[in-house]
């Protein structure tokens, strides 16, 4: 039996038919993967994350507008700011986002890691909070997509410069403490291919019986004193210089 007699319509239509249905699967197709690349492989950014009240909204307005202008009061943010910054007169300028520390904007900053080309982690060195920036820290650096792409940290301590700051040395101490507690905790997050995984800050291959220390991670960690309102911001332009 031929296919004109079973369908009741000439080959040549029903060709056309099946080349267009599979033109269109294509389409989608092709479709849904520039979509997760670009969501993957989008315009990189330089993200300013930690907890609330560190300083970031005004360190993201003083790298923005520069040493010598006045930059605005700030309060809480309840939305990222993004703008362009240049940490050098010989580079062109990087895509900076300042995001919120409010919980109900961390999972549109982990979501924006995709794009990070490197994370401004910033603490306020009088008043650290170990706990909720441990917290942030281990959320961002245990996130399997972030630990493949090896997106470098910088953990600035801001107001380095007030009376009763603690040191860098304490922040740094104080925070592989309180990340070491949380992977004994082992929470489970999904991994590339949507397996549920144990959180972890190093990789399966990686790891290691010896306790935890920075270098172990994926993910490049430093630290250094800051001052957005002494504008003492040195360690942090040099982390941004030939990052785009």
């Amino acid at each position: 039996m031929s296919i004109e007699s079973m369908f009741g319509v000439p080959f040549e239509f029903l060709f056309f038919v099946c080349l267009m249905v599979a033109t269109t699967i294509g389409v989608i197709f092709y479709l849904l993967h520039v979509s997760a690349n670009q969501l993957s492989s989008g315009p990189k950014a330089m993200l300013i994350m930690g907890p609330m009240g560190s300083g970031k909204t005004a360190l993201f307005y003083r790298l923005v507008l520069g040493p010598s202008k006045d930059i605005p009061r700030t309060v809480t943010s309840q939305v990222p700011n993004e703008d362009e910054f240049s940490p050098s007169a010989e580079q062109k300028a990087i895509n900076l986002v300042d995001f919120p520390g409010h919980d109900s904007q961390w999972p549109a900053a982990v979501e924006r890691m995709q794009q990070a080309s490197g994370v401004i982690f910033l603490i306020d060195a009088t008043e650290p909070n170990i706990n909720v920036a441990g917290q942030k820290l281990f959320d961002l650096m245990s996130d399997p997509k972030v630990k493949l792409r090896r997106v470098p940290f910088l953990v600035a301590c801001n107001k380095s410069e007030e009376a009763g700051a603690k040191k860098v040395a304490e922040i740094e101490d104080e925070l592989l403490e309180d990340l070491r507690d949380r992977m004994e905790m082992k929470d489970t997050i999904e991994d590339t291919e949507g397996n549920v995984i144990q959180k972890t800050l190093v990789n399966e291959e990686d790891d290691t019986t010896d306790m935890f220390e920075f270098e172990h991670a994926p993910c490049p960690v430093n630290f250094a004193a800051v001052s957005v309102k002494n504008k003492e911001l040195a360690p942090i332009i040099k982390f941004c210089m030939g990052r785009s």
